[in-house]
């Protein structure tokens, strides 16, 4: 899939709903919410919650953490407005809606 959203190849046959590069990308997104929920509850009561910011490595690096969870969120955000201009409205249409108007064939 990596691939074809570069432009280096062929659509590969839809052989599920979701391919495995979506998968990954929205398991990681809610991976990358709990890490922000977390995080942010370690630099927000940092003696209260003094043993999670131990977990963080301390209070500076549960900063950095919630920094970088911050910026991996972004980079999700901003690779879907990309998808969406490199790939037509419709797909942005159907992430909304939930469906399609046409169907989508693989030319052989």
């Amino acid at each position: 899939m990596v691939h074809y959203y570069f432009f280096f190849g062929p659509k590969p046959f839809a052989r599920e709903v979701y391919n495995p590069l979506q998968k990954l990308a929205y398991t990681s997104a809610l991976g990358l919410g709990f890490l922000s929920v977390a995080t942010g509850i370690a630099v927000w009561k940092p003696v209260q919650f003094s043993w999670l910011a131990w977990m963080m490595g301390g209070f500076h690096l549960a900063r950095l953490w919630h920094f970088l969870v911050m910026w991996a969120i972004l980079a999700f955000v901003f690779g879907h407005l990309i998808m969406v201009a490199l790939h037509g409205w419709k797909n942005f249409v159907s992430m909304w809606t939930g469906w399609k108007r046409e169907p989508e064939y693989r030319a052989e």
